[in-house]
């Protein structure tokens, strides 16, 4: 009984028992207790007002919703996001960049500059471009959340979502050859748990809302946006147009954003790739196409038999044709996989592209090898009007492959890229190959020599090109912070 005694000393009472348990009890034991049983993720009260009351219905779907005037640009998010999603040591999903500028009404802007942190990471956009333009099939919008996944199992690593992504969310991985993003955290948000970013921002300025598609859609591409307003939904300083894509994300500020420059934190910005087997693959196929072309319209319009000469010249520009194609499997990162490349053929450019090429190399081959067994006494029949049809329809595929691999690269929006100045480069590329095949069957002895010059003036163009269309952004001005 409690409270009573003997001649031993004071009974235990049943609190002294169970305080004496307690204190047998390890630390993880002890945390145990107190949460184990709940049935609720631990930090559910902080994030719980963070996350939407009821999924989407039907026209909605789940965004970002960031308060500019909250994030204090400390990477917490980052972090999270990395060591959740388990990413790689150099790959990133979200990066935080920088609103400077004067303070308005300041008597002295320079002595009072105002300073917004902008985090970001995919928008999860009404009309993803990298849906769009994927050439595999490896991105899927949820008709449900509208969360835009990728499907990491389908992905060859082209890279040409990076392209087309006007705000190059999807992140190449080295070690896996493919290319990923991030998906919103769908497994957290399907069991009620916040997103990595959304728990470990201290500031709570990372929301996950609902927004309308139809409202994203009328706001970006059924009337203008006016810069500076204090919900400046996804048009910032610096950033691509929302038109592009109808990206999701709400930025919010009481602050005006008139007059805001947008830098990038240092180490934040990869350096601009090359791409070499893209440069080798668009040289060498728009070459080759133009050496074909060139021997394929003599011969379309000749009466007589190809001449050796020809049917050489019609050789070296096939063997270009198939040597840039080769050189194209090497931009892969998932090369063996490169067969599926056609699958996206219904809104990939990439994927008409590639087709048109894979025709263009079968009746390049059939037309060289006609050319030769004309030329040749092999007793083989060759037809005028097999040759003269054989050389149409590759002229015609020459020409389709060629808006093609326009089309791959003007669709992404990027100013460098453009559709009329990227037309008038490849044009330029293939009119420099039929050139120097003209000059050949005519024997302009310098031609050899001109015709290297040419093809390595070819070569440095379409690197410059690249590098200057390779980032979507235009860099701020002053650089980094």
């Amino acid at each position: 009984m409690i409270g009573q005694t003997t001649s031993e000393g004071p009974l235990e009472t049943l609190v002294d028992a169970f305080l004496a348990e307690q204190r047998q009890l390890t630390a993880v034991e002890r945390f145990s207790q107190r949460v184990g049983d709940t049935g609720r993720p631990l930090l559910e009260p902080h994030y719980r007002a963070l996350l939407p009351a009821t999924p989407p219905g039907p026209g909605e779907q789940y965004a970002f919703e960031v308060d500019l005037d909250q994030c204090s640009s400390c990477k917490a998010c980052v972090v999270a996001c990395h060591s959740l999603n388990g990413l790689d040591a150099a790959e990133s999903w979200r990066e935080i960049r920088l609103l400077v500028g004067p303070r308005p009404g300041a008597a002295a802007p320079s002595a009072e500059p105002v300073a917004l942190a902008v985090t970001s990471a995919c928008h999860h956009c009404v009309d993803p471009a990298c849906l769009n333009g994927c050439p595999v099939l490896a991105y899927d919008k949820d008709p449900i959340t509208g969360i835009v996944r990728h499907l990491d199992d389908q992905c060859i690593g082209c890279s040409y979502c990076i392209f087309t992504c006007p705000y190059e969310v999807p992140k190449f991985s080295v070690s896996r050859g493919i290319v990923r993003k991030c998906d919103l955290c769908q497994g957290r948000l399907a069991v009620g748990e916040a997103p990595a970013c959304v728990q470990a921002c201290p500031n709570e300025a990372i929301r996950i809302t609902r927004v309308s598609t139809s409202a994203v859609t009328g706001q970006y591409r059924g009337q203008a946006v006016q810069p500076g307003a204090s919900e400046a939904g996804c048009s910032l300083p610096g950033m691509p147009p929302a038109s592009l894509t109808l990206p999701s994300t709400v930025y919010r500020s009481r602050r005006s954003l008139d007059g805001l420059e947008s830098r990038t934190l240092s180490g934040t910005v990869q350096p601009p790739e090359p791409h070499w087997p893209l440069i080798a693959m668009l040289v060498l196929t728009q070459w080759g196409g133009g050496v074909l072309a060139t021997v394929g319209w003599r011969l379309f319009l000749a009466d007589s038999t190809p001449s050796r000469l020809e049917a050489f010249v019609a050789a070296a520009g096939c063997l270009m044709l198939q040597a840039g194609l080769v050189a194209s499997v090497f931009h892969l990162g998932q090369p063996l996989k490169a067969w599926r490349i056609g699958l996206g053929w219904r809104t990939s450019w990439l994927s008409r592209e590639a087709i048109a090429l894979g025709m263009v190399s079968g009746v390049s081959l059939l037309f060289t090898g006609l050319m030769a067994l004309g030329t040749v006494p092999s007793g083989v029949p060759v037809s005028a009007w097999m040759l003269k049809g054989t050389a149409a329809l590759l002229i015609l595929l020459l020409i389709l492959a060629t808006v093609a691999q326009i089309q791959v690269y003007a669709v992404t929006g990027r100013p460098r890229w453009r559709r009329s100045l990227t037309a008038s480069r490849f044009v330029g590329t293939v009119a420099l190959g039929a050139g120097v095949a003209a000059g050949f069957l005519a024997g302009v002895p310098a031609m050899p020599v001109l015709g290297g010059l040419l093809l390595g003036f070819s070569v440095a163009e379409r690197w410059q090109f690249f590098m200057a269309g390779a980032h979507a952004r235009t860099p701020a001005p002053g650089g980094t912070l």
